[in-house]
C-alpha cells in the first residue's frame, strides 16, 4: 500500500499551517535571508508526535510519501530530521511550500504518484483529497489511524 504522510501535525507535533500564513511566510523568508542557522535548528528539532511507532511501524509495512507544506529549502534539514529523529523509512518528500495553494499542490502529487491514503491533520486538505476521489484521513493520533480500511 502507497501512503502518504504530512509532516507538521502528523509526524511532528507542531503544524505551523493552522496560524497566520502570511506571518510565517515572512519569518521563514526573514529567517532564511538572515539567519539560516535558526532555521535548521527549527527544522531538526521538531518534537515528535505522541505514539510515533505506529508511523514507524506502517513504514516498515507500506510504501511511504511524505508530503508537506515545509518550504523546498527546508528538504534537506527535513530530510535529516526524518532520518535522525523521527525515524520514518520513507521512499520520497516532496516539499510543497507554505503559499496559497499548498493543499492543491498536495493533492497533485498524490494523484501523480497515486496514492492509496494520505494522512493529514487539516480538514480543509482531507475534504479536498476525498472530493477528488483520493482516500484521506483526518489526522487526530496514531492510535486512530486506520489503514485496514482504506485497501
Amino acid at each position: 500500500m502507497h501512503i502518504g504522510f504530512d509532516i507538521d501535525g502528523v509526524i511532528s507535533k507542531r503544524d505551523y499551517t493552522h496560524v497566520s500564513l502570511p506571518m510565517v511566510r515572512v519569518g521563514l523568508a526573514f529567517f532564511s535571508q538572515f539567519a539560516p542557522f535558526f532555521l535548521r535548528h527549527w527544522a531538526l528539532s521538531q518534537p515528535l508526535q505522541d505514539e510515533i511507532e505506529i508511523a514507524q511501524k506502517i513504514a516498515q509495512e507500506h510504501t511511504i510519501s511524505i508530503i508537506t507544506a515545509r518550504p523546498q529549502h527546508l528538504a534537506k534539514y527535513t530530510a535529516q530530521w526524518l532520518k535522525n529523529v523521527a525515524h520514518i523509512d520513507y521512499d520520497k518528500l516532496y516539499c510543497v511550500g507554505l503559499d496559497k495553494g499548498f493543499g492543491q499542490r498536495k493533492l497533485d502529487i498524490a494523484q501523480r504518484i497515486e496514492l492509496d491514503l494520505f494522512l493529514d491533520d487539516t480538514q480543509e486538505t482531507v475534504t479536498l483529497f476525498q472530493s477528488a476521489g483520493v482516500p484521506a484521513q483526518l489526522f487526530t493520533g496514531w492510535q486512530s489511524v486506520n489503514i485496514c480500511n482504506n485497501r
